[in-house]
């Protein structure tokens, strides 16, 4: 009897078992119910306005929204009119006066600032006026704005939204995704760029074929915690631009299996950054930031909205088109509804860094701030700048606890033979004495003594030597500098000097043939700068991505931040390694917190 009871106890356990190794992972997945999703949007408004000071969502929007249009307030602006707030009165008065005062070079910010005049229920011309000379001026960012802005109705002589999607379908990687540059798709960009396409998802075949491939891209790429990492760093902003575009497909990210990895979804990646007083941190144990908390608030109202039944986040319902424009609305409205439709019962059916640690001085009148690896490493350079020639003089002098390199080769070799010889010995006491054995170990051992001597071995004292590389053949001068003016004082990390300044204008000799990016790792070598790349060296190296420079990373301070390079005060349409120098180049290394905006750049014709 005993033995029947526990039979059947085992049958159905092994059941269960079985029942629950066969339910699907997203049957595993917690559910956030909208009301939890309202009380995440709650709470980040309830952060700005304990941080503004103010009682009410209307005071905001009268008080810090309005003061901020052009600069800090726009993202939040147009969601909450997205989010039914319609009166953006004082916000449309202030942007419309930032415009009206100052000359927006960035094709990008300026189709940005159409969609938050569109979103205050502007009639401003401004919106239509801008897109000729803004839409494709500033690559793939420029066309995806510039498609909000024609999806939303309004219309410009030289660009329809036909013409623009087809622009975009083109510039897809192989991989489904799309970026800025490279050759591999990047998730914020691919997600941006879905954003864009869904309104045209059901109305063009060639549209949801590339729509479902990003769809895969996104899918491949997501973690297991239901995020995303960019550039190797987790954060919560590439999930929220992924939840914008599933939401403006009408996918519910909630019950799609693509988008759910062990049981966690895109809303569990997002929310695992938030932090007790409602903001969104960047990084995991990280403080505050203010562009990971806008793009959760943004992100989870489109979520919201999607619930709900209404259009995509940047398909506005407070825009008010010129009287011309309003049959075009009308039939885009019906577009939109009919894709976001089709698209959600369709969804139903890789771096390197150099870094190094020390102190460094500077006779001159501004401050060095360089990372080296040895500490006791002092470097003091001193800088003369003659403005009539631009003539710049450079003197280095490096003090180090040691005056020789040390050759890291000898000890190589001597572990390869020591461990050779501990092998003998383990195969002689195991009785494994045959000659075949030990021969094998020789030649192995000696194929290792002959790589290590054959490559060049540096160590890390030996490649950041502090000393600038001898050249042969010196083709003419360049001067760089590395700066950071525009978050100086807004952060209190310790890599962004007080002046902004990580490297004063520094000379250095060129060979024929070298680039922007061989002088920017002639410097991190000489002055201990950290640099991390993205893409290839060597020949093919033109692709090379710069995501870092001095532990300061894209997207740290905001979703067009990152850096960019000047040479001789323009904006090169090509990439740092692809830039050959020539004598009196001055090359400028500076990060944008809004793609170039910020620098009052000048661009390459």
């Amino acid at each position: 009897m005993r033995n029947k009871v526990l039979t059947g106890f085992l049958c159905i356990v092994l059941a269960l078992v079985l029942s629950l190794g066969c339910s699907p992972m997203d049957a595993l997945c917690s559910e956030h119910t909208v009301d939890e999703v309202s009380d995440l949007i709650g709470g980040i408004v309830d952060y700005k306005l304990s941080q503004c000071g103010v009682g009410s969502i209307d005071d905001w929007l009268m008080g810090d929204i309005a003061a901020g249009a052009g600069r800090t307030s726009d993202w939040y602006a147009l969601t909450l009119s997205q989010y039914g707030y319609t009166d953006l009165s004082a916000y449309e008065s202030s942007l419309t006066d930032y415009l009206g005062s100052n000359n927006v070079l960035s094709a990008t910010s300026r189709e940005k600032y159409a969609l938050g005049l569109a979103a205050a229920g502007s009639q401003s011309s401004y919106i239509s006026d801008i897109l000729d000379s803004s839409i494709g001026e500033q690559g793939i960012m420029s066309w995806i704005y510039g498609l909000h802005v024609l999806n939303n109705g309004y219309t410009c002589s030289r660009f329809t939204s036909d013409s623009v999607v087809d622009t975009i379908l083109s510039m897809q990687y192989g991989d489904g995704g799309w970026a800025l540059f490279g050759d591999y798709g990047d998730i914020d960009v691919t997600a941006m760029t879905v954003q864009a396409l869904a309104p045209h998802y059901n109305s063009r075949g060639d549209v949801s074929k590339a729509v479902d491939r990003a769809l895969d891209f996104l899918s491949y790429r997501q973690q297991y915690n239901g995020g995303y990492s960019s550039f190797g760093t987790p954060n919560p902003e590439s999930a929220s631009q992924v939840l914008v575009a599933l939401s403006a497909l009408g996918i519910d990210c909630r019950y799609d299996d693509r988008f759910i990895k062990e049981g966690h979804d895109l809303i569990d990646g997002i929310i695992e950054y938030r932090l007790s007083d409602g903001s969104f941190s960047h990084s995991m144990g990280s403080g505050s930031n203010e562009t990971a908390t806008v793009q959760a608030f943004y992100s989870l109202v489109a979520f919201k909205r999607m619930t709900e039944g209404k259009s995509p986040l940047l398909v506005l319902d407070n825009r008010r088109l010129p009287q011309s424009q309003q049959e075009h609305n009308d039939s885009s409205q019906q577009q939109v509804q009919q894709s976001t439709s089709a698209a959600a019962t369709a969804s139903s059916g890789a771096k390197s860094t150099t870094a190094k640690t020390s102190t460094v001085t500077t006779t001159a009148s501004v401050t060095v701030s360089a990372k080296t690896l040895t500490s006791a490493v002092t470097v003091a350079i001193s800088g003369t700048v003659t403005a009539s020639t631009a003539k710049i003089t450079t003197a280095a002098a490096l003090n180090t606890e040691t005056d020789h390199k040390k050759n890291v080769k000898p000890m190589i070799i001597i572990v390869i033979i020591g461990a050779a010889a501990v092998i003998s010995i383990i195969i002689f006491i195991l009785g494994k004495r045959n000659r075949k054995n030990y021969l094998f170990i020789v030649l192995a051992a000696g194929a290792a003594i002959a790589v290590v001597l054959l490559l060049e071995i540096q160590s890390a004292d030996d490649y950041y030597s502090g000393e600038k590389k001898q050249k042969d053949n010196i083709a003419g001068t360049v001067t760089m500098e590395i700066r950071c003016d525009t978050i100086a004082g807004k952060s209190d990390s310790e890599h962004i000097p007080a002046d902004g300044v990580i490297l004063p204008p520094t000379a250095f000799d060129f060979e024929s043939g070298e680039t922007v990016f061989d002088i920017l790792t002639e410097a991190a070598q000489t002055y201990g700068i950290q640099v991390e790349n993205r893409g290839s060296a060597g020949s093919s190296h033109g692709m090379v991505y710069i995501a870092g420079i001095n532990y300061i990373y894209e997207y740290d301070f905001g979703d067009l931040s990152g850096w960019v390079y000047h040479v001789n005060g323009i904006t090169p349409s090509r990439g740092c390694g692809e830039y050959e120098l020539s004598d009196g180049d001055r090359i400028e290394w500076l990060y944008t917190c809004e793609i170039g905006h910020d620098l009052n750049e000048v661009y390459e014709k």
